[in-house]
């Protein structure tokens, strides 16, 4: 069964092969595909790319990129990993178990975040349910192909189309967690002050889901939050 791994990438030199050799990991070549779809990158990321790779070019904006990978993709099961996720050993083969399940709709894994410091040491022993409703970006999402179509992908939000994404698969069927943890990056996270920073994407969440912010406020909420001095 063929896997695509769709990774939207935006300057992301410091990340991208460390997330190719992973998602490469434990799968042949007729097995996976991974396609990169790139927003406009303007530092070494596409020189980095191995040449044997599908590059597309897209406008930046995650959900814009991200469907723009899934409509050129060939697989039957579609992941999507952000260019700072490292995907875990074994993970292909327990994404297309998850999906065998009967009535599951899509899933998510664990998440690891590194390097640990403070209130991230906090949030990586946070170990969520297996039924958890709510999957985030950065844990990586996958799901079938006919599933995708069928809530016709990511809705094109400035940020949480993660959870967008979340409630229309919840919808429809079942969410799953599988217990094999992705390593993503601490980086949004600024070094002085991930407590606070951590503390903003809890807000937005919350503001976003339960009091009914748009999308294109808390994009700039979030802005504000991450630019501000500690």
């Amino acid at each position: 069964m063929l896997v695509s791994v769709i990774i939207p990438t935006l300057n992301e030199e410091a990340f991208i092969l460390e997330a190719i050799h992973a998602a490469r990991q434990d799968s042949c070549p007729d097995e996976l595909e991974i396609i990169i779809v790139d927003g406009g990158s303007h530092d070494e990321t596409l020189r980095l790319i191995p040449s044997d790779m599908r590059v597309i070019s897209s406008t930046p904006g995650r959900a814009t990129q991200m469907n723009l990978g899934a409509a050129q993709a060939r697989g039957d099961i579609l992941v999507f990993c952000h260019a700072d996720s490292r995907l875990p050993q074994g993970w292909r083969a327990a994404v297309i178990e998850a999906l065998r399940k009967p009535g599951v709709s899509g899933g998510t894994f664990q998440l690891l975040i590194l390097p640990e410091s403070g209130i991230l040491k906090f949030r990586n022993r946070i170990n969520f349910p297996a039924n958890w409703r709510m999957m985030y970006g950065d844990q990586v999402q996958f799901m079938a192909r006919t599933t995708f179509e069928q809530i016709g992908g990511f809705p094109e939000l400035p940020i949480m189309e993660d959870l967008e994404m979340s409630r229309a698969l919840a919808k429809i069927g079942h969410l799953v967690r599988i217990p094999l943890r992705v390593r993503t990056s601490s980086r949004r996270f600024a070094e002085n002050r991930p407590r606070s920073q951590w503390l903003l994407s809890v807000q937005c969440v919350i503001l976003y889901l339960y009091f009914g912010v748009s999308a294109e406020e808390i994009k700039k909420i979030y802005t504000r939050g991450a630019q501000r001095a500690p």
